[in-house]
């Protein structure tokens, strides 16, 4: 038995009657350390001139990319004309889609192109381009509840002409940004989060940059509000308005509910949309699309902001390469409004994903607020990060290639197995699915999620010398205990945190109990304190309604601003 992996521990039934389990008992927490939330950080390069070495985001690190060249697959991009979206009765499944990959971590199917906030009278989308201001040149410092990105595209700039540059929010920052050559560049960025490059003479330059986004955008749960200040006031054309809010009552949704109720109405009713034959023409386009609930995700988006705009909400109608959502100004369970994105699905044979070799896959901290109506999500694809499957769906795409160029992801058939199914299975090497490895492996990946939303870096891919975490590296350890013991009694368990310098006083250790075959519904029996020296004990009482089976005991530290997290069943 190795004292730093996690301690098995097997349960047995008490003859007789059980007595009630003590209550755990532990010494009052400090407030929580700095390094407890979700921690986000560019790590410093040599030359204060140049970009960062790594974004930390958690405890995670992205190195920075490397400039492209002529030939390889960097996305390029470079002026076209602005597309106007508007009702077709193209309502089949799309087939074959291709998105090209610009942000690390990868928010696919999601990068933001173009971003339309008006609706014309003839139900055509629209950029109103309010706004528009250049960017200031200057690193910005990041922001507690933003998350970081990579971007990296190669940019064709033709004399006076803008050219779109993608984003992963409307209220993103560009915190840092280098062209490779060193030629000038104007960046801007209009209300609705369009951002876009102007150059004085026609250019092409690689363009690394830097952005952050606030993580309530990509999911958050929502709270119920009446007022809003509002970043935008939609209006429709009195016509369109008038027809809009003859849908209301087919949809069940009136202008007395408050936001978070039209909201969900609206998403349920979309997500529910499915491919198919376009529906018999009627006497109006828009009433066609929205009540025959057919089509594919272009379709979805132009009638959900149709009808967010008809109710007075702030709503934007956003395309890339393979993809159609919305983004939404929406009432959020902490009190405040925020932009937040909504995908309502969509219906494509296959999604092929170009230039994502060996980033990383964005996954919310949150989980998506919004209905997931029968056939929301069931597209046929199986998407697992770190052997966890990815919940929303790749834009209704049966197939998705590409992805399992990225670290930790892979693809595959659909799964019957849901949110609190067994650790991800690791083969032996007699073919056979090898449970020791995969509990190590499940462990070592992802222990720390139960208590805070951290991610471990993930094994072989530890960062290059210059974007290590500055932060003092820690070792937790356990020490060994009875390899059985009895539901509902109490349990002493020890151990010690190690680290230098030996600054391991009063720091919180967890004690968690976890079953390897539903990780995901792991027990925090309690929490303890350190000694001076950075020992431990602990006295927890034992579930009495666990099963009769063996268990992971493991002991978590979540790190601190000065220091870095670790777990018993880190290697």
């Amino acid at each position: 038995m190795r004292l730093n992996l996690a301690i098995p521990l097997l349960f047995v039934a008490q003859l007789g009657l059980a007595t009630p389990p003590p209550r755990v008992r532990h010494e009052p927490l400090p407030p929580p350390p700095d390094g407890h939330a979700r921690a986000q950080a560019l790590v410093p390069a040599d030359d204060p001139q140049a970009l960062a070495a790594a974004i930390r985001a958690g405890t995670a690190f992205i190195p920075q990319p490397k400039a492209g060249q002529a030939g390889d697959n960097t996305p390029v991009y470079a002026p076209r004309p602005t597309p106007r979206p508007g009702i077709d009765r193209h309502t089949a499944a799309d087939g074959k889609l291709h998105y090209k990959s610009v942000f690390d971590p990868e928010i696919v199917p999601f990068k933001r192109e173009l971003a339309f906030d008006r609706v014309q009278p003839d139900v055509t989308m629209a950029m109103s381009g309010a706004g528009l201001t250049e960017l200031p040149p200057q690193p910005l410092e990041p922001q507690p509840g933003r998350e970081l990105f990579w971007g990296h595209l190669r940019l064709k700039v033709p004399a006076g002409q803008r050219v779109p540059l993608p984003s992963v929010a409307p209220d993103a920052r560009i915190l840092q940004w280098q062209a490779v050559p060193q030629l000038p560049l104007t960046l801007r960025r209009d209300a609705a989060g369009n951002f876009s490059v102007t150059a004085p003479g026609d250019l092409d330059v690689d363009l690394r940059f830097v952005m952050d986004a606030p993580s309530s955008y990509f999911a958050a749960p929502l709270g119920s509000h009446t007022a809003h200040h509002d970043p935008e006031k939609p209006f429709l054309d009195a016509g369109l308005q008038q027809r809009a809010q003859a849908l209301w009552a087919p949809l069940g949704v009136s202008a007395r509910q408050d936001r978070k109720e039209q909201l969900l109405i609206l998403a349920e009713w979309f997500r529910s949309f499915v491919p198919g034959m376009p529906p018999e023409a009627g006497h109006d386009p828009l009433a066609d699309l929205v009540l025959s609930k057919k089509g594919v995700c272009r379709h979805r988006a132009l009638g959900f902001v149709v009808l967010a705009h008809s109710l007075g909400i702030p709503a934007h109608y956003v395309m890339n390469d393979a993809h159609a959502f919305v983004e939404v100004w929406a009432p959020l369970a902490d009190g405040r409004d925020a932009w937040q994105r909504l995908d309502l699905g969509g219906g494509a044979e296959s999604l092929d994903v170009t230039a994502a070799e060996n980033k990383r896959l964005h996954v919310p901290e949150q989980r998506d607020p919004f209905p997931r109506p029968p056939g929301y999500g069931e597209d046929g694809t199986d998407v697992r990060v770190d052997g966890q499957p990815l919940r929303p769906p790749m834009a209704g795409a049966k197939q998705v290639t590409g992805l399992d160029q990225m670290a930790g992801v892979t693809t595959g058939a659909t799964s019957s197995q849901g949110d609190g199914g067994s650790a991800p299975e690791a083969v032996a090497g007699n073919g056979r699915p090898g449970v020791d490895e995969a509990r190590r492996q499940w462990l070592r990946q992802h222990a720390q999620e139960f208590a805070a939303p951290l991610l471990p870096p993930r094994p072989g891919l530890t960062p290059p010398p210059s974007a290590r975490d500055p932060r003092q590296p820690t070792h937790t350890l356990l020490r060994p205990i009875a390899p059985m013991a009895w539901v509902g009694e109490a349990l002493d368990v020890g151990g010690q945190l190690q680290a230098k310098p030996a600054h391991a006083d009063r720091l919180p250790i967890e004690i968690w109990l976890i079953d390897p075959r539903k990780p995901l519904q792991g027990r925090l029996l309690g929490v303890t304190i350190t000694a001076a020296d950075g020992a431990f004990k602990a006295h927890v009482a034992l579930p009495t309604d666990a099963d009769l089976t063996a268990y992971d005991l493991v002991a978590r530290f979540a790190g601190t601003s000065a220091l870095q997290p670790s777990d018993s069943a880190q290697d």
